[in-house]
């Protein structure tokens, strides 16, 4: 197979003008032209498509984690790591941000994907392998743009239309300037790849790096969560869970195992996309040391407590539960993840019926044989709380705690105020607060003129 390189040599997207692409190749370069060509360049997992996903401040600014003192003062190297977890308002310092960058590098390979394969007319024999990698090109678009919308826009709500969104890159040119869409167009954007992508891409992948129809699905249940429009995110992730909705029995894990979980999903029939998030300094083993609010909503029955989590030499709480079976925190889509999305879906339609189905499904796979009780509780503001305390646990260290502070904040019932104590002083994180949406990196802001999100 050819080497394919795309040419890219820097990660700043809209920051490096001219320099973005180096137009000098060598004999070992050769621009994607074929049907496997973009394939290949999509099936670029360890570097670039399903590798350091766009999570990070979200992690950094969520309450999942603890840093003492000591350790917080060491980060002196990492500034943007040790202002975000007290959520300064100035995060970077001049520093590259890796969830800007590396997406728009991701919307760039989808981009050179899509122009390339649009421009081949494919044989017969030659449909389905063009199909998948048109598939697979607006899904990872759809993914990337995603997640740059929970970290650089406000939460959907009733003024979308108004709100800034982000700068929705939708050709390889890069000298096309791109101005911020609104939240709305943002979404909407997410909707229609997503859309498309699900009648072009197979129900079983090769590999869990190329995305599926349960993946689609999976996808778009989140985005329409994020939407508020219930009744569609229970659509889709009920499309997802009839093509791939079996979960693992946690009674027949060990919890000895330093990573609990196979390497990159093999044989864990719960991943439906397998991505992972880089190993900031805070989340390494000699620094990360799990909430103790966390911890403490897991009951003595509850496998996940020794499943996901480790007790190291100096008491601190690492993770092992990573579902790509390593140190990097899994932050791909996953059957557990939709299932919660329907039970919370079908909660807010009133079928309390269907949401204890769900969740006592969940529970059974993941409490002692003997500690089980189905849950018969038929209160929806007692099952509203205990859905978000599931995804709190269930979910834990995916990158998805900061997107259900921002979409919980919305309704007071469920808000939460983040604190955290650092020698001495006290930082707060109020709800709804302009501190939930992270700065734009200045570089970009310079270069594309982009509105900064006020702090």
């Amino acid at each position: 197979m050819k080497y394919i390189v795309l040419i890219i040599v820097c990660l700043t997207f809209s920051s490096c003008g001219k320099e973005f692409l180096d137009v000098k190749r060598d004999k070992g370069q050769v621009v994607p032209s074929t049907i496997a060509d973009f394939q290949a360049l999509l099936d670029d997992a360890s570097n670039t498509m399903n590798n350091s996903s766009s999570h990070e401040l979200g992690v950094l600014g969520a309450d999942e984690y603890t840093l003492s003192d000591q350790t917080w003062e060491n980060l002196s190297y990492r500034p943007y790591e040790k202002n975000a977890y007290i959520w300064a308002n100035e995060v970077y310092e001049n520093n590259q941000v890796n969830d800007w960058n590396s997406a728009y590098r991701r919307v760039l390979y989808a981009n050179t994907a899509l122009l390339g394969i649009n421009n081949i007319q494919p044989l017969a024999s030659e449909k389905d392998a063009w199909s998948n990698v048109k598939g697979s090109a607006l899904f990872f678009r759809a993914f990337n743009f995603y997640q740059l919308a929970q970290l650089f826009c406000k939460p959907y709500s009733a003024s979308a239309d108004a709100d800034p969104g982000i700068p929705l890159r939708l050709d390889p040119d890069i000298n096309l300037k791109t101005g911020r869409a609104n939240v709305a167009a943002t979404y909407a954007q997410i909707i229609s790849d997503l859309n498309e992508a699900s009648s072009l891409l197979p129900v079983s992948p090769v590999n869990l790096f190329r995305p599926s129809k349960p993946a689609v699905y999976a996808l778009m249940a989140k985005t329409y969560l994020q939407m508020g429009q219930y009744e569609k995110a229970e659509q889709y992730a009920s499309l997802s869970l009839a093509l791939k909705g079996s979960l693992i029995n946690y009674n027949s894990l060990s919890t000895s195992a330093d990573y609990t979980f196979p390497l990159w999903g093999q044989g864990n029939p719960e991943v439906l996309l397998m991505c992972n998030m880089l190993n900031i300094a805070v989340v390494t083993t000699t620094r990360f040391n799990a909430s103790p609010e966390l911890l403490g909503l897991y009951a003595s029955n509850d496998l996940r407590r020794k499943i996901l989590y480790k007790t190291d030499t100096d008491g601190r709480i690492l993770f092992k539960g990573s579902y790509a079976g390593l140190l990097a925190f899994f932050t791909g889509l996953s059957v557990d993840e939709t299932l919660l999305i329907r039970a919370e879906c079908y909660l807010r339609a009133g079928r309390i019926d269907e949401t204890l189905a769900d969740l006592n499904f969940l529970l059974k796979n993941r409490i002692t044989t003997a500690g089980f009780q189905p849950l018969t509780v038929r209160d929806s503001a007692i099952l509203i709380s205990r859905i978000v305390e599931e995804r709190r646990k269930e979910l834990a260290l995916r990158g998805v705690r900061w997107e259900d502070l921002r979409r919980y904040n919305k309704e007071p019932a469920l808000a939460k105020i983040q604190t955290r104590l650092l020698k001495g002083t006290t930082y707060q994180l109020l709800p709804n607060v302009l501190k939930y949406v992270w700065p734009i990196p200045q570089n970009a802001i310079e270069t594309g003129g982009y509105e900064q999100n006020p702090r």
